[in-house]
């Protein structure tokens, strides 16, 4: 009952303690009183004293305010100061206890260094891909837009067709199009293939970007017919080709051997659409054939109060129009937009971010589970101590702030070594997924990454401090009884048992270990079938390298021409088996598709044919990838273009369009109206992903259809690289001002296209073994710090004759059937959640039984492990020791 009236007392003086404005108001009406009671015994009547005391005293409004003002500003600097000592306190108190407790403190630290810095990383590669707006003004209010194919798939656009949706589409402030180039730069040291776009004027504005140096293309300049040979340029260009001459407006350049004047030069970072060094204008023609589809896509900026799906709408209704006005080349052709995110991210990287976001949450909800354990673990050393604090008049609150404290220095700590370890992951996590993922290529560390660390540390640090703190707080409150402050002082011993609240904990650590070593074996299995997954071709000893062909230099036949002699001359090369070209490396990031049907059984309508890639092909071309020819007969010499033109299909087209019948001989009519003859079936290939299956493909000879850009393939009897300088030698021989870009070898293509899951299977990596160290940590540190606080038992059961096996055997099992226990339930969450992996893997289920029964003998030869060493120092206390000591 005293208790409680003490408590009483203290909540009434909280509630209704007196504002400082009563007080100031009290204080000056008592002074006022005593003036007026003064004057009154000197003669005055009471009015004339009341206003004679008011006159004599001055303005009281002004006084009280005074008063109020000063009397504030001196408890918030009482307050502040006492705030500052105990802060000072509590630091040196935090730093204290780590001092006389290194082998807690390097615990604590090493996991909370594990789980923030691996949370860290993937924030890291969140915050680059996900989070980071694009350098644009507004770029939520920006969309990337295209034509559609009667399938619903999206492709680029024809001119006139652009043309017409942006004088259509009402719901776009400005639309602007764009197409990528790769013209030659004529430089002293010799030809220089660049990245370029050719794009509408309006693309600039589009974006809200303004060069750094001079102007953007005109409106005239931008016009079929204008002065076209205008050029802005990149910074990274200015840097490299003109060492950032102040008068490089007044300069040119040499693309493709026609002069173009620099007009301007943009800002440092800003390579729209990725990766280009210039720009040119693209000065669409309406009078273009309008089923040649050469625009990229486009790029539009909502309208006031427009959103993403009226302006998607808008392109739609647009495109079905001109399907009305133009059906032989826009029958069942359509148009969509999409954000403007999704020109860097793909909805598959998006899914695979998104699941390392949730796997970050889940591994510091993991660090915070084990290092709340180990406090809880040392939480009766502190209990005596802490009693005796509250005796001497500190408060619940004081000594939970006080041990919060601590928590978050030792988060802090922590964190500070997660980030050292971040910064020495960074850049093997940057050389992995730069490839696929061009923005990663900035990943680092930066005021982001340390500010996320920060928030992160002083969260993780309340939350693992809050629950130890408060228990030790309620345990050494004044309550009187058995417990509490009472109990502890009288018995001088540790009376808080918390061994059943440490081994939950460590129970929910091994699950959520589990599950990450789950999803983490899921991923690495779906990468190891990937890597062994048959592409259909032999990429080993293959040199690839691409060639762009002036427009202007090379038409229909001279194109052709030289796709002929150049096989030839690359043919010649020693060490050279075979050569071929195609328009389009495999897995060069990169497709052209075509409507079709067979011929027998043409569809009514465009919009109900298949869709298939196609590729044009040199002879030699098959041979030198390997592929096989299964029916019929490859191109030959007799397939010109005087020739009737003929395809090659490979077997999945063969079965979609044939399933039961041999299609050699049969005729397959394309979009376009064209109709082909079939020659021959060949294997199929992944020439567009390595973790899908073959597309529909038809092949078409480069000598009946040529076309400008081409990748060169060479196989080799050695190392590809050792016939690099041969083959430009051939490519010069035949034309002086041609470079040869991207001459790599064919596995170095591979590599990349398997950039995103190996991202994935990295990050997931760096999850499973921080989730793996910090499951040991916890059961380590958990019988550690068991086998301490049993002791006592320990000794005396070794003394009454327990042979050291037993002990060994109790404390090995203990550990175990925690582990045990958490991989059971780790288990059962993972096989119920591990569907939402299910979309990045490759020929995986997601229960996998390998995979689970692989992580739970993992996690529990694990758990064995971290449980025997404080298991034999248990089994080898001396007794006699043990028993004096207590």
């Amino acid at each position: 009952m005293p208790e409680l009236g003490r408590y009483a007392r203290e909540l009434r003086a909280r509630l209704w303690k007196p504002s400082v404005t009563e007080e100031v108001g009290d204080e000056l009406a008592h002074h006022l009183e005593m003036l007026e009671r003064d004057l009154v015994a000197r003669g005055f009547t009471p009015d004339a004293a009341r206003r004679a005391a008011r006159a004599q005293f001055g303005d009281v409004h002004r006084i009280e305010a005074t008063c109020v003002d000063e009397a504030e500003h001196r408890d918030r600097d009482r307050r502040l100061t006492r705030w500052l000592d105990e802060l000072r306190h509590d630091l040196r108190t935090a730093v204290r206890q780590l001092r006389l407790h290194p082998r807690f403190a390097l615990v604590a630290v090493a996991t909370l260094a594990i789980g923030l810095g691996a949370a860290t990383v993937i924030f890291g590669i969140a915050d680059a891909v996900l989070l980071r707006p694009p350098p644009y003004p507004a770029p939520d209010r920006l969309v990337i837009g295209w034509e559609t194919t009667p399938a619903g798939q999206p492709f680029s656009l024809s001119e006139p067709n652009y043309l017409d949706l942006a004088a259509r589409a009402r719901r776009f402030s400005g639309l602007a199009a764009f197409a990528q180039r790769a013209p030659s730069l004529r430089t002293s040291d010799g030809p220089e293939q660049l990245s370029s776009t050719a794009a509408t004027h309006a693309l600039f504005r589009v974006l809200g970007v303004a060069p750094a140096l001079g102007r953007t293309f005109t409106a005239e300049e931008d016009a079929t017919g204008g002065d076209t040979r205008v050029v802005v340029i990149s910074d990274s260009l200015w840097t490299r080709h003109f060492a950032r001459d102040p008068d490089v407006l007044s300069r040119t350049l040499d693309l493709d051997g026609v002069t173009y004047r620099v007009i301007g030069v943009m800002p440092k970072g800003f390579d729209f659409p990725g990766g280009v060094e210039l720009w040119t204008p693209l000065a669409p023609n309406a009078t273009a054939p309008r089923g040649d589809r050469r625009i990229d896509a486009v790029v539009g900026r909502l309208a006031p109060g427009a959103t993403a799906e009226q302006a998607a709408a808008d392109l739609r209704r647009a495109a079905t129009t001109l399907g009305t006005e133009y059906p032989a080349t826009n029958t069942g052709w359509g148009a969509d937009a999409r954000p403007f995110m999704e020109l860097y991210v793909g909805p598959r990287l998006r899914t695979r971010v998104l699941t390392l976001l949730v796997a970050v949450g889940l591994l510091l909800l993991m660090a915070c589970v084990n290092v709340a354990s180990l406090l809880l673990a040392r939480a009766g050393a502190r209990q005596q101590a802490l009693a005796v604090q509250a005796a001497l008049g500190a408060g619940r609150s004081r000594i939970v702030r006080q041990l919060l404290t601590e928590s978050v220095v030792l988060a802090i700590i922590g964190g500070a070594a997660g980030v050292a370890l971040a910064a020495a992951a960074m850049p093997l996590v940057r050389s992995t997924g730069a490839a696929a993922v061009t923005r990663l290529a900035d990943l680092r560390v930066d005021w982001r990454l340390v500010g996320f660390a920060l928030a992160a540390c002083m969260t993780t640090g309340v939350v693992f401090g809050l629950a130890p703190a408060l228990r030790l707080a309620r345990a050494a409150a004044p309550r009187g009884g058995a417990g509490g402050l009472h109990g502890v002082l009288r018995s001088g011993r540790r009376i808080a048992d918390t061994s059943r609240v440490r081994s939950a904990l460590i129970v929910a650590s091994v699950a959520l270990a589990t599950i990450m070593l789950v999803g983490a074996g899921l991923v690495g299995g779906s990468f190891v079938r990937l890597l062994r997954v048959d592409l259909g071709f032999r990429a080993e000893r293959v040199l690839t390298g691409s060639i762009a062909l002036p427009a202007g230099r090379y038409d229909a036949e001279r194109t052709v021409a030289f796709d002929a002699a150049l096989v030839e001359r690359l043919r010649a090369i020693p060490g050279v088996t075979s050569a071929g070209t195609t328009n389009i490396a495999p897995l060069a990031a990169g497709n052209t598709a075509m409507p079709w049907a067979p011929a027998e059984r043409k569809p009514a309508t465009v919009d109900q044919y298949r869709i298939a890639s196609w590729r044009s092909v040199s002879t030699g071309y098959f041979a030198t990838l390997g592929v096989p020819l299964l029916r019929g007969r490859l191109f030959g010499g007799g397939d010109v273009r005087s020739a009737p033109w003929v395809a090659v299909i490979n077997q999945r087209m063969a079965s979609l369009g044939w399933p039961n019948e041999d299609p050699v001989g049969h005729e397959v009519v394309l979009g376009s109206g064209r109709t082909m003859r079939i020659i021959g079936v060949v294997g199929d290939a992944r020439l567009l992903n390595v973790d899908s299956l073959p597309a529909p493909t038809m092949y078409y000879s480069a000598q009946q259809i040529g076309f400008p850009s081409m990748w060169l393939t060479v196989r080799t009897t050695g190392e590809p690289a050792a016939a690099a300088a041969a083959v430009k030698r051939a490519v010069a021989s035949l034309d002086p001002d041609l470079p040869v870009a991207q001459l790599q070898p064919l596995t170095q293509l591979v590599a990349d296209a398997t950039a995103q899951p190996r991202l994935t299977m990295l990050v997931f990596a760096i999850f499973a073994t921080a989730a793996l160290a910090l499951a040991a940590i916890g059961l380590y540190g958990l019988i550690s710090f068991m086998v301490v606080q049993r002791t006592r038992e320990i000794g005396v059961r070794l003394a009454l004759g327990a042979v050291p096996r037993r002990i060994v055997r109790d404390v090995l099992g203990h550990g175990l059937r925690l582990a045990g226990i958490g991989v059971a339930l780790g288990v059962a969450v993972a096989y119920a959640g591990t569907g939402l992996l299910r979309t990045i893997l490759f020929e995986v289920t997601p229960t996998d039984p390998l995979t689970f029964g692989g992580v739970t003998v993992l996690l529990l030869t694990v758990a064995a492990l971290a449980s025997t060493v404080p298991a034999r120092r248990a089994s080898r206390l001396d007794p006699g020791l043990t028993l004096r000591a207590e």
